[in-house]
């Protein structure tokens, strides 16, 4: 059990600075405007420069989260790339993430997933991003490319757009790998938005424009010796308003903390009505006018929420705090120590109540997540395929916690080929064995798919994977570590035989080719729809049939492939036709029967008068009143029998 105490001050960092706090002991200076990070996509970033062994695309993520690492959680951060979706589209741009404030880790994660291939619009973007900083508001574009703009627009004339339309937003292009001339021909983006050009030749000069950029941008920093982005004052009630009667409101994790800074949803009602809400609105603090009387006001963040009655005077607005009584949850799975991602986590949460049982409180397949919760003990379980690990928790008010599982998964991938170096196979069904001394056979089933590229995430230890094709298997131990990928392909020794149907004289139906078993029991090995089938079988002897749908029309044959080599073989399937007059039918009852004394065609109401049989004997039987006639007739292979009712 992890039991979790009140943070004191100097530990607030630990809540991923989400405490930030309203003005109070003294004031604070807000943050520069939005700032919006363009990282080119286009495929020459997966080029290298100089002698520099990573790709430019590798090395300008590696200097954003160099260069980002120290901004402030209250800086309006948002990221676009372009040319990272489509090649050669020219309006490839995106907006990843708009700016908002949070963590830095919010884009550079985003950063981490790009995959650059197409062309590079740079003037689009720099349009777009324009975009993001509102009208008059002052915010900062901070572009990092690789070449000029290969869509035929203009960015001097963008630049000089953006400038007209908003004389405080800045553009810093960081230009990495240009020639001279071009970096000097892209200066008037720089003119134009009181921004600068710098050019960058390595990873060390890359790393040191972008910290320069930020500077000139002024965006905020944390100090890097307690990770507070300000000072942080001892919790104070809040100041006794002065104006017009309302309520003035800020939210704390727990009585007596700091109050949060982050936006929480108010509601406010009535006291006598509280289902209708007067105000409802997402800030961090709630300022309202409103007549004297009782309210309920409700705070809610996270998955905690305070719900209160207040009192509005009459000569001035009502100040208070409301405690949400809650505490920070933040959770960090890995596969093993060296922090390997989980490939498909499940994270559950749940309250444990007061007898003992649990009841589901959040579920999510994020493996890197934190909340903020009521207090109260909670069970964590994290799962990622057959691995799972559970940890109990008591959250105390204005606490906080990591839970840092580590499951020691590997990860199996499968898949099957016929033979050696042979054609892959997609119909095949995996299974997943592990040593069990008191299952049957010492050994029981963990897992089972027939997806063809199956995927499984396990514990750690040693597996036996069972393939089977059709009557066909292979079977392989498996050692898995830690953090492994183990890509497995389970090779069969299958031979390709083709069988192929002759209709003889025709049959318009369906017909159906079926392997089965040599021995007695025929059992059935494979089957096909049509008058081809091309089957994958291990190596053995093989009874091979043909027959036509709905008629006794049937051929046999036998095949021999044991000796590992393929082969084809042809059916025919002979028969003839069998035609009773319709004006010698009409009104009487009649059926025609084979050998073996089975019905193969009859009258009666839309019942054909005519049909393909197989070749042999038949007799034909007339009903009609108390007088019944019995005809045998033979049916030659390509003969048609034309049959009168009453004589052979």
């Amino acid at each position: 059990m992890l039991v979790l105490r009140r943070l004191a001050p100097s530990l607030l960092p630990f809540f991923g600075l989400l405490l930030l706090f309203v003005p109070g002991a003294r004031a604070q200076t807000a943050p520069e405007g939005p700032a919006i990070v363009i990282l080119d996509g286009s495929g020459s970033m997966w080029g290298n420069i100089g002698t520099e062994r990573a790709s430019k695309f590798d090395l300008a993520r590696g200097a954003l989260r160099q260069s980002l690492s120290d901004i402030s959680p209250r800086v309006r951060l948002g990221l676009m790339s372009f040319g990272q979706r489509r090649r050669a589209d020219c309006s490839d741009v995106e907006v990843l993430a708009a700016p908002e404030a949070g963590p830095p880790e919010r884009i550079l994660s985003i950063a981490d997933k790009l995959n650059p291939k197409g062309k590079g619009p740079l003037a689009l973007a720099l349009r777009e991003a324009a975009k993001q900083i509102q009208p008059g508001e002052a915010g900062s574009i901070i572009a990092i490319h690789d070449g000029m703009d290969n869509c035929a627009q203009d960015p001097c004339a963008v630049a000089a757009d953006i400038a007209k339309a908003n004389a405080k937003t800045r553009v810093f292009l960081i230009s990495f790998g240009l020639e001279k001339p071009d970096v000097q021909r892209l200066a008037c983006v720089a003119k134009s938005t009181n921004g600068k050009v710098i050019e960058a030749r390595d990873s060390t000069s890359l790393a040191a424009g972008l910290s320069e950029a930020l500077t000139l941008a002024n965006l905020e920093r944390i100090d890097p010796a307690t990770g507070a982005a300000v000072p942080l004052p001892k919790a104070a009630p809040p100041p006794n308003p002065e104006g017009a009667p309302g309520l003035r409101l800020s939210a704390s994790l727990a009585s007596g903390s700091p109050a949060l800074a982050a936006p929480v949803h108010w509601t406010v009602a009535k006291a006598d009505k509280p289902d209708a809400v007067l105000k409802s609105v997402k800030n961090r603090e709630l300022s309202v006018d409103l007549d004297p009387g009782s309210y309920v006001v409700e705070a809610r963040f996270g998955q905690a929420s305070a719900r209160q009655t207040l009192e509005v005077a009459s000569d001035k607005p009502t100040a208070a705090r409301l405690s949400l009584a809650a505490g920070l949850l933040k959770i960090k799975a890995h596969a093993d120590k060296a922090g390997a991602p989980l490939t498909n986590p499940l994270v559950t949460i749940s309250v444990k109540t007061a007898d003992g049982s649990q009841r589901p409180f959040w579920v999510g397949r994020a493996a890197d997540t934190e909340m903020v919760v009521p207090a109260g003990q909670y069970i964590v379980r994290v799962q990622d395929g057959l691995a799972e690990q559970t940890t109990e928790v008591t959250l105390t008010e204005g606490a906080g916690a990591d839970v840092t599982p580590v499951l020691g998964t590997g990860r199996l991938e499968l898949s099957a080929v016929a033979a050696a170096n042979g054609q892959p196979l997609t119909d095949v069904i995996y299974l997943i064995e592990e040593d069990d001394p008191d299952a049957r056979k010492g050994r029981r089933e963990v897992a089972r798919s027939a997806d063809p590229a199956a995927a499984f995430t396990l514990p750690a230890g040693t597996y036996y994977v069972v393939a089977r094709q059709g009557v066909a298997e292979t079977r392989d131990r498996i050692a898995l570590g830690t953090g492994d990928v183990v890509k497995h392909v389970a090779t069969f020794s299958l031979v390709q035989l083709t069988v192929t149907a002759n209709a003889g004289g025709g049959a318009d139906q369906p017909v159906l080719i079926r392997i089965l078993s040599e021995d007695q029991t025929h059992r059935e090995i494979a089957r096909a729809n049509g008058m081809t089938g091309t089957f994958l079988l291990p190596p053995a002897r093989y009874r091979v049939e043909a027959t036509v749908s709905g008629l006794n029309i049937k051929a046999l044959g036998t095949v021999d492939i044991s000796n590992g080599r393929g082969g084809g073989v042809q059916l025919t399937l002979e028969s003839g036709e069998v035609a009773v007059g319709a004006s010698a039918a009409q009104g009487r009852h009649w059926r025609i029967k084979d050998a073996s004394g089975r019905t193969v065609l009859h009258s009666g109401p839309g019942e054909a008068t005519s049909a393909r049989l197989a070749p042999g004997r038949y007799v034909l039987l007339t009903d009609g009143g108390e007088r019944r006639t019995e005809q045998a007739f033979d049916l030659k292979t390509g003969e048609r029998r034309e049959l009168s009712l009453g004589s052979p």
